[in-house]
């Protein structure tokens, strides 16, 4: 086998793992997908969500810094509270919009990022954040509805 034999198998085999990975990946997302829509469905009438996420992805609680469990889930805002459920969490994170003091676009929460802007909700002495897919959107929506908010 010469050098450049082998540089070729792995490369095929890195490239077939990628595959694979992303495959599985696409599948976990569809069923999250389909999950958090039946809750949403299921949890508010139609009509009542402002705005929803069903593949959000959850940062944590500030006070509970990295070592909680980040995932993907329902996120859903009514002219009330702002609903979040984590596909395989027991129950939801419910935050009444009257409680949220101020609503930001950060980089990073509870010491993770991934290079896109988050959502961020503060609220109660404590704070957590999503990535979603218009964030600008979702905290000027939030803002809208939360007239003692801030944002920063």
């Amino acid at each position: 086998m010469t050098a450049g034999w082998i540089v070729f198998m792995v490369i095929v085999i890195v490239a077939v793992v990628l595959a694979v990975i992303m495959i599985v990946a696409r599948i976990i997302l569809r069923a999250v997908r389909r999950t958090a829509e039946t809750a949403i469905a299921t949890n508010f009438a139609p009509g009542e969500a402002v705005r929803s996420d069903p593949v959000a992805n959850y940062f944590g609680l500030a006070s509970k810094g990295g070592r909680q469990m980040r995932g993907n889930g329902a996120l859903v805002l009514t002219d009330t509270r702002l609903w979040f459920r984590r596909a395989g969490a027991d129950g939801p994170l419910e935050i009444p919009l009257a409680s949220i003091t101020s609503v930001d676009i950060v980089s990073s929460h509870a010491g993770k990022s991934i290079g896109r802007p988050l959502i961020s909700v503060s609220f109660d002495d404590e704070s957590a954040a999503w990535y979603v897919r218009d964030a600008a959107q979702w905290r000027d929506d939030i803002l809208l509805r939360c007239p003692t908010a801030s944002d920063k």
